[in-house]
C-alpha cells in the first residue's frame, strides 16, 4: 500500500468520543449540514481552531495559557471573554492565522513592527531574500502549519526550534 493510499485510509478512520453533550452534538451536526459540509470536516476545523486559540494563549503568556487551559471546556460558551484575554496578552506580537498559503519576503518581515506568530496555515514559504537573523528576530513561532518551505541558507534545526505541530519542513 502506497503512502498516499495509507493517508486516505487514515483520514477515513472512525473515532469514538465519549461524554459528548447530545444537544450540543445535534446542534453541531445541524450546523454542518447547513454549511454543506460533513460533521467530520467541521469537527476537524473546530479542533484546529481550538488548538490555535490554545497555542496563541500560551504564546501570549503563561497566565493566559493557564486560563485557556482551565476554561477549555467553557470556551464554547464564553469565546468573547477568552478572545479578549488572548488579544490583551498578544500585544507583544502579531498573529497571522487561517491562511491557505503564504509567501513571506524580507520586505514583509521588515515592515511588521512586532514579531509575528504564524498559526494554522497550510503552507508557509520564506523567500530567498530572508536571512536567519531576520527570521530569528521577527518570527516568534510557527505553529500548526502543514508545510514550511525555507531557503537553503536557513539552518533547519535552529528554525525547527521555533516550530510546533509542523508536519513538514522543506528546502527550496
Amino acid at each position: 500500500m502506497g503512502r498516499e493510499q495509507e493517508e486516505k485510509e487514515e483520514s477515513k478512520k472512525i473515532f469514538t468520543i465519549r461524554g459528548l453533550d447530545p444537544e450540543l452534538y445535534e446542534k453541531f451536526t445541524r450546523t454542518a449540514k447547513d454549511l454543506g459540509t460533513s460533521v467530520g470536516e467541521l469537527m476537524n476545523e473546530a479542533m484546529r481552531t481550538l488548538l490555535t486559540l490554545i497555542i496563541i494563549g500560551r504564546e501570549a503568556g503563561e497566565k493566559i495559557g493557564r486560563e485557556v487551559g482551565k476554561t477549555g471546556a467553557a470556551l464554547l460558551s464564553t469565546p468573547i471573554k477568552i478572545m479578549k484575554a488572548i488579544v490583551e496578552g498578544a500585544k507583544d506580537f502579531e498573529v497571522v492565522s487561517g491562511i491557505g498559503e503564504l509567501s513571506v519576503s524580507k520586505v514583509d518581515l521588515e515592515a511588521i513592527e512586532r514579531p509575528v506568530l504564524f498559526v494554522n496555515l497550510r503552507k508557509l514559504v520564506f523567500e530567498d531574500d530572508v536571512s536567519w537573523e531576520l527570521i530569528n528576530t521577527k518570527v516568534k513561532g510557527v505553529k500548526l502549519v502543514d508545510e514550511v518551505v525555507l531557503p537553503k541558507h536557513i539552518p533547519k534545526l535552529l528554525f525547527a526550534k521555533k516550530c510546533l505541530m509542523v508536519k513538514k519542513i522543506t528546502i527550496k
